[in-house]
Parts: C-alpha cells; structure tokens; sequence
C-alpha cells in the first residue's frame, strides 16, 4: 500500500516539473532568442550558429531553472492533493505526513543529481564552446558588436557613438570616436556621417567618415591641433586583438572541477582571484543542493495553497526563487570583495532555505 502511494505522489509531481521545466526554460531563453534573431537577420549570423548559440546557453539556464521547477512540481502536486481531499484521506488511514516525504525526496534527489551534473560537466563545456563560438562569429563579422545610440568600447582604446546606423549598410549619422591607440597623441573624431565595412580575412574594420573635425591632443596636452576633412579612412586592426582573445585563458565559469582546485592552489588566497574561484567552485555544490531544499519546501507550501489558486502557487514559488537568486547574488557580491568567506558565502542561501524548509514542515506537520 505505501509503495503505491508513493508512486502515485511520484507520478503527480513528473507533469508538474516537466511544464514548469520547459516554461520557466523558454521564458529565459526567450529575450536570447530575439537578439540572435536580430544577428541573424541584420547581421548575417548563420542558422547554424543561432542554434549553437542556443544550444551552449542550455545549460546555464537549466542550472537555475531545475531548482524552481524542483520547487513548484511539488508545490503543485500538494496543493492538488489537498484541494481534492486526499490528504485527508491518506491521514484517516493512518498515514502521517512525514510518510508522505519519500517520494518527495527521491524526486529532489535526482533533481540535485541533474543540477549537479549540469554544474560540473555541462556548464563549463557550455561556457567554454560559447566564447569560442562567439569569437568565430567576431571573426566572420567584425562590426557586430556596434550598437547606435551606445558608446561602444568594445574595441580596445576605441570609443565609437553614433546616433543612428542603418542595418542594411551599416551607414552612421552623428558620429563620435575618441582614438587612443596612439600612446602620445589622443584624438576625437567627429563626423557628420560615416560607414562601416569590414575585412574578415585581414581581421579589419574600415569607417569611412565624411564631414567632420579630427581633435587632436597630446597626452600631456602640451600640445593640440584641429584638422577639418571631407572624407577620411579610419582603418581598426582587430588580427591581435582577436589573437589574444583566442589564446587567453579560461574563466571561472568554463573551468571544471579540477582546473578550479588547479588554479586554487595556485592563487594568492585572499586575492581577488582566488575569490572568484572559490566562489564558482562552491556554487557548483550550492546551487544544486537547492533542489533537494526547493523540493522539500514545496510539500508544506502545497498544503497551504489550494490547486484553485494554483496562480498563487506559482507566484509563491517565482518570489521564493527570485528572494533565493537575490540572496544568492548579494552573497556573490560580498564574497568577491573578501567581506565574506566565499565558501561560507554560496552557502548561506541554502541555510536560509534549510531553515525555512525545516520550520514549515514542522507546523504542517503539528497542524495535520
């Protein structure tokens, strides 16, 4: 009899995390998916590398959605359960609430088995393969990243703002560059229009400027000169630039387990460095772990909240995991100035659930 309650409570919960899985995925995933869109359309990034894209950034986005779907498949399931008088029922025949946790734990367990996995295999191979693949698309179109209406430093010791670019040609109007690549000399360009070619091969971007004021300062302003053009070519090399970024180290965020107890060793403990380590190698543990938290959360929450008010459930849940990240990113912030110990740090969102969790089963429990 008790395993099959507890097969039924199962299969309850595996809709509910499945269509709050795929939701809360889609809804993330969905601001992403209009910008590559854009690429694809204004700037010719492929199909091939929109789902690329996509497909790296997966991993990320399950990393904090498996926990608040961990959260409300069993808040929903409960809420069910009690809105049609089953957990009366289960009670009159002698089953106690704390016989009803099973199968809620082995669902959260393997909910904290697919975090973790996400965590330590997925995420850093994910994070690596989309810097990678987002240096690819730098190299086949190197004027992406400029945006109108923005100053632009996206290039080293180049600043660009220009009040209106065309998509279809890449024209600008209102142009302002501020050039500092020159260790003696700065110069501020402005122009009244200007246009935007670029060279994959030779890894260069030309803009052609017509009608403007080229201001030119010593560094030790010392000396200055004003020179007035009709057209003028300004040409941007971006070949060692694009080199260096091919060549440079992981982050914290595409190490695995084992680089990060590597550079670990490595680094000056104390040091902002080692901070950010620390910090990535004890969330990969932390974040996780809010599955199993999350999903024993959401058996008290369910008795609370009828299946009518099933919005309710779900508004509950978005505010408990949206208190949950913030908690999460103040802790991120404090441990990477050294105010908190950052392994103490990823842990304290967790506590706090555990707390939480453990306070509200007991009242479920006293009041059942």
């Amino acid at each position: 009899m008790k395993k099959i309650i507890d097969i039924y409570i199962f299969k309850e919960m595996i809709p509910n995390f499945v269509a709050s899985l795929v939701v809360f995925t889609f809804l993330v995933l969905a601001g992403r998916i209009l910008r590559l869109t854009e690429w694809m359309v204004n700037h010719g990034v492929s199909l091939v590398q929109v789902l690329l894209i996509t497909l790296y950034t997966l991993p990320y986005v399950l990393f904090f959605t498996l926990p608040m779907a961990s959260l409300l498949a069993s808040l929903i399931a409960f809420s069910r359960l009690n809105e049609d008088n089953e957990i009366i029922a289960l009670r009159s025949s002698g089953i106690s609430l704390y016989q009803l946790f099973p199968p809620v734990i082995t669902f959260s367990i393997i909910c904290y088995v697919l975090a973790s996995f996400m965590a330590i295999y997925l995420l850093p191979k994910g994070n690596y393969s989309m810097a990678r693949l987002l240096f690819e698309v730098a190299q086949s179109n190197t004027s992406i990243g400029i945006k109108q209406g923005v100053f632009n430093d996206t290039i080293p010791n180049i600043v660009l703002y220009a009040n209106q670019i065309s998509a279809q040609d890449q024209t600008m109007e209102g142009v302002f560059i501020l050039d500092e690549r020159d260790p003696e000399l700065s110069n501020t360009i402005i122009a009244r229009t200007g246009r935007i070619s670029s060279d994959p091969q030779q890894m260069s971007i030309n803009l052609h400027l017509e009608g403007g004021s080229i201001f030119m300062v010593s560094k030790d302003l010392d000396a200055s000169k004003v020179l007035r053009f009709k057209s003028y070519d300004l040409n941007i090399e971006l070949s060692e630039i694009m080199r260096r970024f091919s060549s440079r180290m992981k982050g914290e965020k595409e190490m695995s387990l084992s680089e990060l107890r590597r550079h670990l060793k490595e680094a000056e403990r104390g040091s902002y460095q080692h901070n950010n380590l620390s910090i990535e190698f004890h969330r990969k543990f932390s974040v996780p772990f809010s599955c199993l938290l999350l999903g024993l959360l959401g058996l008290p929450l369910g008795l609370m909240v009828k299946a009518r008010a099933r919005s309710w459930g779900i508004a509950l849940s978005v505010a408990i995991f949206t208190g949950y990240y913030i908690l999460l990113s103040s802790a991120d912030s404090l441990a990477e100035t050294g105010t908190i110990n950052p392994a103490l740090a990823m842990w304290i969102p967790d506590m706090v659930l555990g707390v939480t969790a453990v306070t509200l089963i007991w009242r479920a429990v006293r009041n059942s």
